[in-house]
């Protein structure tokens, strides 16, 4: 195996946007509890989770747009309690917005890329999500320097886990997809998705989560990489 580029996901992998999320929870509940003083905040936390997945696939798939799928997964989640008006929607999006602020990468993304460049080695991002969205984020970050590509599931036109998207990347990087290695969170998005396109390395970070993936080596955190991209 010659690699000659890698590809990082975004949110889970270069940034921790789980810890943003919960950092951000309250004050997101407490824009949903305004407008429904009746809700169960703990159940609402429970069922925003739980309904994430269903809808972000519609979304990825084409099925419904980003504004339908924020409206979608706010709507499900507090049905227990009250249906979703277009006031209690706005606010909720505008505190969405406040919370993307709060977005951090781990402290060994940077690093790594540091050293996964000077093995020679091209480096990209690719990302599934809205282009303005996720290029805010690259803003609030501060990634975008460091990286030769960024590809963004709106802007190219795919969305992992299709192959095309990591055909796409890699393109953007100048390589091949067997001269490509993917570092990712998600066993599905990322590594079922590297796999597919024949990409030459498939590895998952796991940051203490118990996930797992066949055909993916496994590290705990981003300061494991230079190691596994030697074998």
């Amino acid at each position: 195996m010659v690699l000659k580029g890698v590809l990082f996901d975004f949110d889970g992998t270069l940034a921790d946007t789980a810890r943003s999320e919960r950092e951000g929870w309250d004050a997101l509940a407490a824009v949903v509890e305004q407008h429904v003083p009746e809700l169960d905040r703990e159940e609402l936390r429970r069922r925003y989770n739980s309904v994430f997945e269903p809808y972000w696939t519609d979304y990825l798939e084409g099925r419904i747009d980003f504004g339908e799928y924020r409206w979608n997964r706010l709507s499900d989640a507090i049905s227990p309690w009250a249906e979703l008006d277009q006031g209690l929607f706005e606010a909720y999006r505008s505190e969405k917005r406040l919370g993307v602020e709060r977005l951090r990468l781990f402290d060994d993304a940077v690093p790594t890329i540091h050293e996964v460049r000077r093995r020679g080695l091209r480096v990209g991002l690719l990302t599934n999500g809205p282009s303005k969205l996720q290029r805010h984020k690259l803003v609030v970050t501060g990634i975008e320097a460091e990286l030769d590509a960024i590809a963004i599931s709106e802007e190219i036109g795919a969305a992992k886990p299709d192959p095309e998207a990591f055909f796409i990347a890699a393109r953007l990087i100048g390589c091949e997809p067997a001269e490509t290695a993917m570092v990712g969170d998600s066993p599905l998005y990322d590594i079922t998705g590297a796999h597919a396109a024949g990409l030459a390395l498939a590895v998952l970070v796991t940051r203490g989560m118990d996930v797992a993936s066949d055909g993916a080596v496994t590290i705990e955190t981003l300061a494991e990489l230079p190691a596994v991209l030697e074998l």
